[in-house]
């Protein structure tokens, strides 16, 4: 009994440990920390932070093992490292993604809950999309966010599957790029292109040719093989036929449709936790093979083999 309520206890304050994290990214503190060596006091005075406050904060960082102390001058861990803006695979963006319209989102999961319908439209008053479609800041923010993660799960895609038996292929709702430039990377020699919304598509700074878009009325007919990522796992199976209509219609025959997604039977533990996320925040969910298998037939295309991409994703093959 005392060990689950010991349990109970520890759980209901777990985010205390990422708010203190997300603050300290919001603040760049990491940053600060990384460009220029200073003290707990030189931080509080150049920054603008109470300095008691701070000192606690600085506190709960070290417990995290992301800053340790050398004398009086703060500096980053190796893991404190990967929270700073310039870090090669940095994770700051990552971070700050789950703090703020997010989290209330998710405070507020007993409305998706007694409603089925997002929390989040709820709150603020239109789907998410187009709510961080219509701030650059938050848009840009998001799509770092998910550039850090997909750059770390597809980093060894061209492993898992060979591309190279196609002349071209296409992203669509790539964000900033991470798997297209994951696969062109190990096959330089196929045609590549990023499809994305306009607004979406601006961001990208990579050197593949990119075609501004929406996926709900066509996807351009420039590829013998369509790709998306965790795309269809944000909307409804009305909206995710219609985008998979569209990818059917813009295919050769004999093209090639790639899927990859997070398949509940695949995954330990149903990723039920992933798919409370995408109720409460898009209105999609995540789905089984056989679910998917059921979308993809219902389009048109024939389904041919799942493969294991990492812990949670799999790459769906299927054909026109």
């Amino acid at each position: 009994m005392i060990e689950h309520r010991n349990e109970l206890k520890g759980l209901f304050t777990q985010y205390w440990d990422y708010l203190a994290v997300y603050a300290a990214c919001k603040q760049n503190i990491f940053d600060c920390i990384q460009n220029t060596s200073m003290s707990i006091n030189s931080l509080a005075d150049n920054e603008g932070f109470d300095l008691e406050v701070l000192k606690e904060l600085v506190s709960v960082l070290k417990q995290q093992k992301l800053i340790h102390a050398d004398g009086e001058t703060l500096k980053l861990t190796i893991k404190g490292e990967l929270l700073t803006e310039s870090h090669p695979y940095s994770l700051k963006y990552a971070c700050l993604n789950w703090g703020a319209e997010h989290l209330t989102a998710w405070q507020n999961l007993d409305y998706t809950l007694k409603s089925g319908k997002q929390a989040f439209n709820h709150l603020f008053g239109k789907p998410f999309f187009d709510y961080i479609s219509n701030d650059k800041e938050k848009l840009l923010s998001y799509h770092r966010a998910m550039y850090e993660y997909a750059r770390d799960d597809y980093e060894n895609i061209y492993q898992v599957h060979d591309f190279s038996k196609h002349q071209s292929i296409i992203d669509v709702g790539g964000g900033l790029g991470a798997l297209i430039d994951a696969i062109k990377a190990h096959n330089p020699q196929i045609n590549s292109y990023l499809f994305d919304k306009p607004e979406v598509i601006d961001l990208y700074e990579g050197d593949i040719p990119v075609i501004g878009g929406d996926f709900f009325q066509s996807i351009p007919k420039v590829a013998d093989a369509v790709i998306m990522s965790r795309v269809l796992h944000d909307w409804s199976d009305d909206k995710s036929t219609l985008i998979l209509n569209n990818a059917f219609e813009s295919l050769p025959k004999g093209g090639v449709l790639y899927l990859v997604e997070n398949l509940t039977d695949k995954i330990d533990d149903g990723a039920a936790i992933l798919s409370l996320n995408m109720h409460a925040l898009t209105g999609g969910f995540e789905r089984s093979l056989s679910e998917y298998k059921n979308l993809i037939k219902s389009t048109g295309f024939k389904y041919i083999e799942n493969k294991k991409v990492n812990d949670l994703q799999s790459l769906i093959i299927a054909e026109k």
